[in-house]
């Protein structure tokens, strides 16, 4: 059986408007370099979810502290030794775990030789899904949340499937008979 061009982008249309649309993003990493007398950038504007990196690229170390919450215990500590380019001992990474983080204005200090070298300001901001899902408010079928079954016990997702299967085969009969 060979299908026809016409066919079988009938068929493609038919498994496109099948297959559910989703979308997602990954997370992210946003490097810093902490210079002799800079760091680069000096703010910045994240995601939750992303990964913050301080590379270090001096002859000494650095530690970096944040209270988070301002209560006086430092929620994030890590410390960076001198420049070194066969391990990673010197840089500092930090994930902005969205069950740990809200979205808001933090402050990181860095500390030089004991004492304060810098300190960065960063804006978290909230990592927002926007879904094509039906608006708010419709729903379809059963609305107490339980999944909808049909006379037998199947899922009513059996039914789409099965209808699905069919408009395919249907497809393929029409573009048989055209022949």
């Amino acid at each position: 059986m060979r299908l026809t061009l016409r066919s079988q982008l009938s068929i493609a249309v038919v498994f496109l408007l099948l297959i559910p649309v989703a979308s997602a993003h990954g997370a992210n990493s946003f490097s810093f370099i902490m210079r002799n007398g800079s760091l680069q950038p000096e703010s910045a504007e994240v995601v939750q979810n992303d990964t913050l990196i301080f590379y270090n690229v001096v002859d000494y170390e650095r530690s970096l502290e944040l209270d988070k919450d301002e209560d006086g215990v430092m929620d994030y500590q890590c410390t960076a030794t001198g420049f070194n380019s066969t391990t990673t001992d010197d840089e500092c990474r930090l994930w902005l775990d969205p069950s740990n983080w809200t979205a808001g204005e933090y402050e990181l200090d860095i500390f030089s030789n004991g004492s304060l070298w810098k300190t960065l300001i960063f804006t978290l901001i909230e990592d927002v899904h926007n879904e094509s899902g039906p608006p708010s408010g419709y729903s379809f079928g059963e609305v107490d949340g339980t999944q909808n079954m049909d006379d037998e016990g199947g899922a009513l997702s059996n039914v789409f499937l099965l209808f699905g299967v069919l408009a395919i085969l249907g497809v393929g009969i029409i573009a048989r008979r055209g022949k």
